[in-house]
């Protein structure tokens, strides 16, 4: 049993909790008054009216409380959502997340965390301790003192930032402008004063100095963009009104300036291979399936919204990504490329958003720029979506709705000007399905879509897109047999225009012939329906050839047969010889061997030379 002594108790729960214990006749009882401290609350000045916030806490009342506490201390201004553990999330649309010291119970990638600190002890509950054990007559003065000391500083705290605020607004290369809505000139920085001639406090309805149109853009009240020539320099003005401060705010960019800076950008990024290198043109088809799907593309191609290519692995989903992105108004931007499946869980976070300096150990001085930002004002193509992991596919979420991105280790909200192509071989559904992938994701990824037919469905295209890579690659000088061309079409393709691009690089490390025959072909084109294709009249020579010579006990080289294919009309060097025999031996139709024993059939080429004679 607590007795004679001064309680003092954070909520009033606690007194039923605890009253067993106490003796309430010879204790005092406080109720201790706790606000937020104020030497932190400076964080939240720079955010801007009517910001988004997620307020976190540990239990539904203390949150409650928090929010109480902001809105009274006069943080007003915000929209705030409570949240605490086993609390739904109700959105992931936050501009921040603010929290007394419970950082950890913060959900991690939505937005910045602003950390306030705990709650303390406010005056009044000072002064009811220091009454309670009689010290408040003989401290008054000096609680009063520190009290003043406090408000003194934190005056001096404001006349410092606004110091600081104006000296950053003056660094800036653009002019600033900002005035209310009778013209009157509240902020301006010395870049704007140099270019309009116009001081803090000047009415922009009544100075002679700027031009009447120049007037008529400003004292309009529609928000805008528009060039402007002063002094012979073309000046891009973008005017926006402030709602909370009845005001318009004002930039001025050097238009010359901005357009070399914005070729310097394209010209590094084009070296680093972030470009678009495919238009509709370079799409080689002749089946109506293909053009379909390419006027649907060059239809997408037009809108600004973000596109989910499906399609198997091979069809060529960033080929028609590249192109989309050439035919779109985002030609003159960026084309970021990233493949999600070839980057481990633990670098992709960082690739795609970027990182502050210290974020973890290893990150570069300084941070490093993400891909979001590189890709700004352009596209960014993320192949393999089906393989980002939850976390960032929560992150990836907020980029779709927001567009806004927060670095690794960061906490200023990044906005960037993006156009998402996403592409997967994956059945995306069949993954939400198994809780694999985020349903809301998909749904926001798949508002533009487009499916790629398989090479198998599209059979007018294989020879057509074979001649192509076959005069890419430096086989000018071939030409497919029938038979050869036959097994190309019948061939089911799996891998798509990858494998018969693979095919010809294949085929042309092979041949020394001009007509490319069946057993120039990779071993599994080369079966039909689980057995081999007949062979070619040559092989059948040489594998007679063979088997006539073991019969008579005699050997067999490369030469003789070279020599023998002159008498037959075959014409074969010992070079295309040699490539025959290697062809046959792979397959297990003859075995090769060193000096006088030469060459000898197998049981498998005796079957395959009696199968092919019965026909």
């Amino acid at each position: 049993m607590i007795s004679n002594s001064i309680l003092l108790l954070t909520a009033p729960t606690l007194l039923e909790e605890a009253s067993d214990y106490i003796d309430k006749q010879s204790c005092t009882i406080l109720l201790a008054r706790r606000t937020l401290n104020h030497y932190n609350l400076e964080k939240l000045f720079p955010l801007a009216h009517q910001s988004k916030i997620l307020v976190v806490n540990d239990s539904h009342v203390s949150t409650i409380e928090i929010i109480r506490l902001l809105n009274g201390t006069g943080f007003d201004q915000f929209i705030y959502t409570p949240y605490w553990p086993d609390c739904q999330l109700q959105s992931f649309d936050y501009d921040y997340i603010i929290t007394p010291g419970q950082r950890h119970l913060c959900p991690e990638g939505l937005a910045p965390v602003i950390d306030i600190g705990p709650r303390i002890l406010d005056f009044i509950s000072i002064v009811e301790i220091l009454q309670a054990i009689h010290l408040l007559d003989e401290r008054s003065n000096l609680v009063a003192a520190k009290y003043v000391k406090q408000i003194i500083s934190q005056g001096w705290q404001l006349s410092n930032v606004n110091e600081f605020l104006y000296k950053v607004i003056n660094s800036v290369d653009d002019g600033l402008l900002s005035y209310d809505e009778h013209g009157n000139i509240t902020l301006i920085n010395s870049s704007a004063n140099e270019i309009l001639n116009l001081g803090m406090g000047e009415s922009l309805s009544a100075s002679p100095s700027i031009s009447a149109e120049l007037r008529s853009f400003f004292l309009s009240p529609a928000a805008t963009n528009e060039m402007f020539t002063i002094f012979h320099t073309e000046y891009l003005f973008s005017k926006s009104f402030i709602e909370s401060t009845k005001s318009f705010l004002c930039t001025l960019k050097n238009a010359r300036e901005r357009i070399n800076m914005e070729n310097r950008l394209r010209k590094e990024l084009k070296k680093k291979g972030h470009y678009a290198k495919y238009f509709f043109r370079d799409i080689i088809h002749e089946s109506s399936l293909m053009q379909s799907a390419i006027s649907k593309s060059q239809k997408l191609a037009q809108s600004d919204y973000d596109i989910l290519i499906l399609g198997e692995s091979g069809t060529g989903k960033e080929l028609f990504a590249s192109a989309i992105h050439n035919s779109s108004p985002r030609c003159k931007g960026p084309f970021i490329a990233i493949n999600c499946s070839a980057l481990p869980e633990e670098l992709i976070e960082s690739e795609l958003f970027g990182y502050d300096e210290g974020a973890f150990t290893g990150a570069k001085k300084g941070g490093k720029i993400g891909l979001f930002e590189m890709a700004n004002g352009g596209t960014i193509f993320l192949d393999e979506i089906g393989d980002i992991p939850p976390k960032i596919q929560l992150r990836l979420l907020r980029v779709l709705q927001e567009k806004e991105i927060l670095k690794v280790g960061g906490n200023t909200i990044i906005h960037v000007d993006v156009r998402v192509i996403a592409a997967t071989n994956e059945d995306l559904l069949d993954l939400v399905n198994r809780s694999v992938f985020r349903k809301d994701l998909y749904y926001r990824l798949k508002k533009l879509y487009l499916n790629l037919p398989p090479l198998r469905e599209r059979r007018e295209d294989i020879l057509v897109l074979f001649a192509h890579f076959l005069h890419k690659k430096g086989g000018t000088n071939h030409s497919l047999s029938p038979e050869t061309e036959k097994i190309l079409l019948d061939y089911k393709w799996e891998g798509n225009i990858r494998e018969l691009e693979n095919t010809v690089e294949y085929i042309l490390a092979i041949c020394d012939e001009e007509i490319i025959m069946p057993y120039h072909l990779p071993e599994d084109l080369c079966r039909k329906q689980g057995n081999e294709f007949s062979l070619d009249p040559i092989d059948h020579f040489l594998l007679e050839t063979i088997n006539r010579f073991n019969k008579s006990q005699d050997s067999v080289g490369r030469k003789k047969l070279s020599e023998l294919s002159h008498i037959q009309g075959f014409n074969q060097s010992e070079r295309q010889s040699r490539t025959r025999i290697d062809k046959l031996a792979a397959k297990g139709y003859i075995r090769k061997f060193r000096g006088r024993f030469g060459l000898e059939i197998t049981v498998k080429g005796r079957e395959i030379l009696s199968a092919f004679s019965a026909e």
